[in-house]
């Protein structure tokens, strides 16, 4: 019973801190009421994701110390702190920045760290799969987020109102499910070595791996973070935009399910490269097709369920090639390409669309960048099936000198 409950409280975990992924909704709204420029609205947001990684960094080295439901209250407690103080800001960017992006930032990692890791402890043999479940709860996040912050904004109250009563119910919510976080308690014979930093950070896999994550984010933040005010470009209703940041945010969360299910019959390695692809050709798709609410949603969905798969498939490589008790410890500097994605990403997206005011520049970056991690794990593929075929063949020569001799 206690697997199931960990599964359960870390996807609604996962549930609350992913809402940052409609961050856009709230960009827009204080670019509006409260003169915020594009840059520096992602600022906040590229600082959030730039932290997360670091953070679970720290939190990997005092994980196996403590009980981990306290990594859970200190994420609910910091995350409801830091969206107090954007709510009480005044629109104040210094604050907004403090708040959000650092100490909610802070609690994005403890929260991720322990939802993403503590789960698979109690499946080892279905890695894609919790894995998949557990960062779906982070992209459906910004559905529920993106709803929520619609009926409050339509009921008269303002970003900054909406900040605060999301910082005390999200908050509340992750310290109460941090209660049904339980640790596996292992076999001593059956415990993989600790993986060493040095070893791990000079292996090949793990540079694809930090390289791949980098490109596949870098592309899909550049553009989540901004996705409604790209759409604002258009004759576009208000209701579709925020519909379409919605459903981008539900096919993030079905696309992370799907990812997953099919890298444990693909391989992480050829799923990697087949939802980069899919995700640089639906954000070329934003330029290539007049946008309209139809087209709008379509594409939303399509960029959304790409983006989806890398936050399952380099989780799952890593358990994979590492072990799976060394996720919590590998997978946070994998995850520094995110943090690098989560700084360049957005920043790249804001400034293109400051100097030029348009993003059609800033839409083709991305997909471009998103191909080029496609093709590095095309060429990965390609290159560990070659690797494998020829030990086959030299294990079938050596088994076969040896019956002749």
């Amino acid at each position: 019973m206690k697997k199931y409950l960990t599964v359960v409280a870390s996807f609604v975990i996962m549930l609350c801190i992913g809402g940052i992924y409609s961050w856009s909704i709230i960009a827009s709204a204080l670019m509006e009421d409260y003169q915020l420029s594009a840059i520096q609205s992602q600022i906040i947001f590229g600082v959030l994701i730039a932290i997360l990684p670091v953070t679970m960094i720290f939190v990997a080295k005092i994980g196996s110390k403590i009980n981990k439901k306290y990594i859970g209250y200190v994420s609910g407690i910091l995350f409801l702190l830091g969206y107090l103080l954007a709510g009480a800001s005044h629109g104040n960017f210094l604050l907004l920045f403090t708040g959000i992006g650092i100490l909610s930032g802070v609690g994005t990692g403890f929260g991720y760290w322990l939802a993403l890791t503590t789960p698979v402890m109690w499946f080892p043999g279905k890695k894609g799969l919790i894995t998949g479940i557990a960062a779906a709860g982070f992209g459906l996040g910004a559905v529920l987020m993106s709803e929520f912050s619609e009926i409050i904004l339509r009921q008269g109250y303002n970003v900054l109102e909406l900040l605060k009563i999301i910082g005390i119910s999200y908050g509340i919510v992750i310290l109460a499910f941090s209660n049904l976080i339980y640790t596996v308690q292992n076999d001593p014979t059956k415990i993989e070595a600790p993986a060493k930093l040095r070893q791990f950070m000079s292996a090949g896999i793990f540079k694809k791996l930090f390289a791949g994550v980098f490109l596949g984010t870098f592309a899909g933040l550049l553009i989540i973070g901004s996705l409604k005010i790209i759409g604002g470009q258009y004759d576009i209703s208000e209701h579709i935009l925020i519909l379409g940041v919605a459903l981008f945010a539900f096919a993030n969360f079905s696309g992370r399910l799907i990812w997953g299910f099919l890298s444990d019959y693909l391989g992480a390695g050829l799923s990697i490269f087949l939802a980069l692809l899919f995700q640089s050709l639906s954000i070329i798709s934003l330029n290539v097709f007049q946008l309209s609410d139809s087209s709008y949603l379509i594409i939303s969905s399509l960029i959304g369920f790409g983006f989806g798969g890398n936050f399952v498939l380099f989780a799952k490589e890593t358990a994979q090639v590492f072990g799976v008790n060394n996720l919590g410890l590998v997978y946070p500097y994998v995850l520094l390409g995110y943090s690098i994605a989560g700084i360049a990403g957005p920043l790249s997206g804001g400034l293109l669309y400051d100097l030029s005011h348009s993003y059609h520049s800033a839409i083709f970056l991305a997909a471009l960048v998103s191909l080029a991690g496609s093709l590095l794990f095309l060429i990965h593929v390609l290159s560990s099936t070659k690797n494998k075929k020829t030990a086959e063949k030299r294990e079938s020569v050596e088994k076969s000198s040896s019956k002749t001799g």
